[in-house]
This record gives C-alpha cells, sequence and structure tokens, in this order.
C-alpha cells in the first residue's frame, strides 16, 4: 500500500514523517450530457455499450441510480450514496472531505474509471485516487455503475468497472428548486437548481454551498501525536449545462461542472499543536455535438478539458506545502452504424493529453506529460434470444506503450424473465505520471498493470424490478505497488478475486426497495493473504415505503466484513443503519430528515481515522 492511503498526505511528506425516440441524442451524449428524466419510466443506460440501450439489456453488470433514488437517500455526497450499491467499498481517512479510497469489486481506485458526464475525473500525482470525495448530489441526475472489466471499451482503468456520473439537463418545462438543510456538528447545506428551454436553446444551471464543523478524525488513543481538534469541510460546486439544436438530428452542447472543497484533516505525523488544512479545486468543461447523419449512422463528438488543483498545507517541524497540479484535455468521437435491426457496430477514437505539475513541498517538483490515443470498434447483435457483443481496442500510452484490449459478451433470454449471461476479457491500467516521474519515489521504468476476467450471470427481470447474480473471477499481473524497501513503486504484486455479487431494485407495493450483496476473495495471488483493505464481505439493502398522505419513510443499512490493513493492523466488521422521512407538505414544498449512524456505531475504515457518530439533519425542498 502507497503511504498516501495511510495517511492521507502525498506520499513524499508520508516517507518523511436501439432503445428509445431519444436514442440518437443519448448518443451523443454518452461521452457529454446525461440522459433526459423521462428514463425514470424506461431506464436507458448508455455506460455499458456506450450507446443507448434498456438496463436490461446491459451484459456487463450494470445498475442505475436515478435523480429519484439520490433524493431518497438523503445521502450527502457521492460516497455516501454509492457506498450501499453491490460490491461497491469505501475507506477514508476521517469524515466528509478526507483522502478516500474506492474499491469496485476488490479493485482499487486507479483501477476503477470514473466518469463525469464522460470526461475522466484524473488525478496523475502519486495518490492513484480522483478525488470523488469532492463531488456533490445537488447537480447529479444519475448515476450509472458498469462492474467488471471494460477496458475494451474505455481503456486504461476499467478493470474493476466504471462509474459515470450525469449531471442534470433541462427538461422541455421550466424547472426551478431551492434546497436548505441544517443538523449536528455545524452542518448547513443550500442548493438551487434551475432550467429552461427556449425555443431550440436548454439550458440548466445548479449552484450549492455546504459546510460542516465536523469532528476530531483522528483517534487519539491510536494516534496520541495528532491534533484533537475538530475536522471540518467547506465545499462549494456548481455545474452549467447549455445544448442547441441546429437542426432536426443535429445538437450543439456546452457543459460545466465545478467544485470547491476545504478540509481541515488529522495528521499521524504531527504534534497536537499542528494543524493541517488542504483544498481541492475541480473544473470539467466540455462542448459535444450530436449528429444524425441519416437513419443507421449517429455520430458523438467531444471535446473535454479537467483540471484538479490539490494543496496541502501542514505547520509544525515536518511542516509543508504540497501542490499537485492535474489537467487533461481529451477528444472523444463515437459512431454507430445500424447494419440491420439487428445488429449495430460501433467505432471510434478517444484522443487524451495528460499532464501533472507537482511540489510536493520538500524538494520534489516535477512536471511531466504524456498523449494516449486509441482506436476501438464494437459489434452489437442480436441473434433470437441471443445476444452479442464483441469490443476490441487498442491503446498508445506515451512512455508506457501499445497495449490491445478484447472482451466477448454472450445473453441467452432463456425465458420472458430470464437471461443467462458470461463473458470474458482482458484489462490494463497505466501508471499515472506521479508513479513514473515523482522524484525520490518515482519508477520510470513501470508498465501497466494487466488483468484477466470472466463472468457468468443469471437476470430476472418484470416490470418495476430486476435481480442480478454474477459470478466473477479476476486475475491482476504486474500490480503497482509502493515497496518500502527500495522506497520506490514497483510491478510488485499480483492479486486474484473471486465472488458472487447480487443486486436487486424494484418497487414492491407502495415500497421502493434496494439490496445488494458481495461475497468476494480477494487475494495476493503470490501469499494467499487478503489484500488490504478488501472485505470478503459487503450487503446493503435500503428501504423507502410510501405512508400516504404525502408521507414517506426509509431505513437503509448497509454491512462491511472485516479486512487487514497495513503494519499488521486488522479493520472489525461493521454495520451501520440510517433512517430517513419526508413530508410534501404540497405539490411544491417538501420536509425531510434523516438519522445518520443511527445506533453510534464507533468503526474505522482506516487504521487511526474514525467515522462519524450519530448525526441528526433535516431541512426543506422548495420546487417550482
Amino acid at each position: 500500500m502507497t503511504p498516501s492511503l495511510v495517511s492521507g498526505r502525498p506520499p513524499r511528506a508520508a516517507a518523511l514523517i436501439g432503445a428509445r425516440a431519444a436514442a440518437p441524442l443519448l448518443l451523443g451524449l454518452a461521452c457529454g450530457p446525461a440522459l433526459s428524466a423521462e428514463f425514470e419510466q424506461a431506464p436507458v443506460v448508455v455506460t455499458a455499450s456506450r450507446g443507448p440501450q434498456f438496463l436490461t439489456d446491459a451484459l456487463p453488470h450494470t445498475t442505475l441510480l436515478t435523480r429519484g433514488d439520490i433524493e431518497r437517500s438523503q445521502a450527502v455526497d457521492l460516497p455516501a450514496l454509492l457506498a450501499a450499491e453491490a460490491g461497491v467499498q469505501f475507506a477514508s481517512n476521517g469524515g466528509r472531505g478526507t483522502v478516500t479510497s474506492l474499491f469496485l469489486r476488490g479493485a482499487p481506485t486507479r483501477q476503477v474509471l470514473v466518469l463525469v458526464d464522460g470526461m475522466v475525473m484524473s488525478r496523475q500525482d502519486a495518490t492513484g485516487l480522483v478525488g470523488i470525495e469532492h463531488l456533490m448530489l445537488d447537480q447529479i441526475d444519475h448515476i450509472e455503475i458498469v462492474r467488471g472489466n471494460v477496458s475494451a471499451l474505455y481503456g486504461s482503468g476499467a478493470v474493476g468497472g466504471v462509474i459515470q456520473v450525469f449531471t442534470r439537463q433541462a427538461s422541455a418545462a421550466p424547472q426551478a428548486s431551492v434546497r436548505l438543510e441544517a443538523g449536528s456538528r455545524g452542518f448547513v447545506h443550500g442548493a438551487a437548481q434551475g432550467s429552461a428551454t427556449l425555443g431550440a436553446t436548454a439550458l440548466s444551471l445548479g449552484v450549492s454551498r455546504e459546510s460542516d464543523h465536523g469532528f476530531s478524525a483522528v483517534d487519539s488513543q491510536q494516534v496520541p501525536a495528532a491534533n484533537p481538534d475538530r475536522d471540518g469541510y467547506r465545499n462549494t460546486s456548481a455545474a452549467f449545462n447549455l445544448s442547441h439544436s441546429l437542426a432536426d438530428g443535429h445538437r450543439l452542447g456546452f457543459g460545466w461542472v465545478h467544485s470547491d472543497g476545504q478540509l481541515d484533516y488529522d495528521s499521524a505525523f504531527a504534534t497536537p499543536a499542528d494543524v493541517q488544512t488542504s483544498r481541492t479545486r475541480k473544473d470539467l468543461v466540455h462542448l459535444s455535438s450530436a449528429d444524425q447523419f441519416s437513419a443507421a449512422w449517429r455520430s458523438a463528438l467531444s471535446l473535454s478539458s479537467q483540471r484538479d488543483d490539490a494543496r496541502y498545507v501542514e505547520t509544525g517541524d515536518y511542516g509543508y506545502t504540497g501542490q499537485y497540479q492535474t489537467q487533461v484535455a481529451a477528444l472523444n468521437w463515437v459512431n454507430t452504424l445500424a447494419l440491420s435491426s439487428a445488429t449495430t457496430l460501433t467505432a471510434g477514437l478517444d484522443h487524451q493529453r495528460q499532464r501533472i505539475d507537482a511540489d510536493d513541498g520538500f524538494g520534489g517538483v516535477y512536471a511531466h506529460a504524456r498523449s494516449v490515443t486509441a482506436l476501438f470498434g464494437g459489434l452489437q447483435a442480436k441473434l433470437g434470444p441471443h445476444d452479442l457483443a464483441l469490443n476490441l481496442r487498442q491503446d498508445h500510452t506515451g512512455g508506457t506503450g501499445a497495449k490491445a484490449s478484447g472482451s466477448l459478451g454472450w445473453g441467452w433470454q432463456v425465458a420472458p424473465a430470464w437471461k443467462l449471461i458470461a463473458s470474458l476479457g482482458n484489462a490494463f491500467s497505466a501508471p499515472p505520471l506521479g508513479y513514473l516521474y515523482a522524484p525520490y519515489y518515482g519508477n520510470p521504468a513501470l508498465q501497466p498493470e494487466l488483468a484477466r476476467s470472466a463472468e457468468l450471470g443469471l437476470q430476472w427481470a418484470v416490470a418495476g424490478q430486476r435481480l442480478r447474480a454474477t459470478l466473477f473471477q479476476t486475475r491482476v499481473e504486474q500490480e503497482l505497488e509502493y515497496d518500502t524497501t527500495l522506497q520506490a513503486f514497483g510491478n510488485l504484486a499480483r492479486t486474484r478475486n473471486r465472488g458472487l455479487e447480487l443486486s436487486y431494485a424494484g418497487r414492491v407495493g407502495s415500497a421502493d426497495l434496494r439490496a445488494g450483496l458481495t461475497t468476494q476473495d480477494p487475494v495476493d495471488a503470490v501469499t494467499g493473504t487478503q489484500r488490504l483493505r478488501r472485505s470478503k464481505a459487503l450487503a446493503s439493502a435500503a428501504l423507502s415505503q410510501d405512508l400516504g398522505a404525502g408521507w414517506r419513510v426509509g431505513l437503509a443499512a448497509r454491512y462491511v466484513g472485516d479486512r487487514p490493513d497495513s503494519a499488521g493492523a486488522n479493520l472489525p466488521a461493521y454495520g451501520v443503519a440510517d433512517m430517513t422521512a419526508q413530508w410534501d407538505q404540497s405539490g411544491s414544498l417538501q420536509w425531510f430528515a434523516r438519522i445518520e449512524n443511527l445506533g453510534d456505531r464507533h468503526y474505522q475504515t482506516a487504521t487511526g481515522y474514525k467515522q462519524p457518530p450519530r448525526g441528526v439533519f433535516g431541512g426543506l425542498r422548495w420546487r417550482l
């Protein structure tokens, strides 16, 4: 495990101490803006194939979180929302905004691709993280989670899967909403959202601001040297989307997503008088063009820019100021050609220019850039009750060479409600620039991580309900790890993970139910030992019951089994429950409340760092 995942600071510092009528537009926005709210009545996803398809037709294990799911959950940020999904696990160094590691099917953050409106969330420093903890939910319309290897579609980083976030778009009718909320530990949250369609032009704008006084994240009994002060978090976020129809079948789009997170955190390499703060600013901008040139040919072109600025300031004997700036400029072009009513060909190219400028505060200054260019193609065919999907991709990454990825998927509709699914594929994950070139611990000789995977699944789907069970196996070779002996990164490990994953989403009577269960065995293929911070058992369930007269109550619970941590530590299993309630007083006014960590459970996801205790929150939402 790298030092950054243990201490929450950069390694050098730690070391020193065919779907719908809307399909043409949806495809055009598969790497850009989102689906419209209409999809809630007929679930359509785009991430599983880089083109629109019904959720039940997706061959990879895919789940969908709608805007309705987000509001019913009352989750405060993206990690809190995703933590209840099958196969998803998080580890963080404390409360809101602290450094957060993501695991999907046991794959660490650098092997999970996170997209926002098709734009890659990337940090090219030596943490291997993406800053997912700074993505707020006010501007999010829906989220698609694709589990398993889809490297043949997306290239590097899609070993464990893809999580794609879609921001909110304008609807046909004008809309506006305001949300105000307050609660425990000085939490205050305000958000406003508005959208309108004026002729051929549609626009949407959302802004939010929140602050949280927090709690002392460090466990003073385990880390007596750390500052026991409260660790607060502030975030300002915004999203803007504009689209204009030039003609029937031709639409231009512009989007901007912004997040500014400021955090007070605790360090295990300090004294009680030292102060640690960080600030992370994210800006993602894209231009897109969705075009239908004929009844058979659809094209989506996107040009985007992503910038991530992270700054860390610590006082004391080991004080420093570290700055890390990642920039990614990307061009994506996806073409879909309907060869027949049952056969579709997808082809395109991706190009990225990645750059990092870093100063770790201890003399480790570096600036490096590289280009990544890829060609990909896929064939989807429906032969009676059988679905076939073949995808091939060739990536050339500056400094690490070319890698080919391929996947083959098959689905068999054995009965109206039952489908048998199987897939094979290989994947890779290129080392971030910081792993290659950071002074003192970078290693320019690093090679990409390589993976092979196989799945066998069974799906049951009827109106309003979907159950998916998947047996999976993944092997990763040349896995990147920090070598504490050589004090540099190396292709040191081999990981094997196999398991069973189940997810359910549906409406039963007047209740909405989501549930997930994962049993897995993520081990070091050489030593047989369990991989750090990855549990063998994950379970979750969320029930939201409509009581009538505008009232709704909800109960959500999640369980994470025990798992090892660094330095021989063991993190015990834990279970956490949350309760929610809401009352629609009128067609425009809604009151809501929740209790987080209902049982006031004390638990850790990283050794020495506490998770939030019980909290009570309430607020109101007004809609036009």
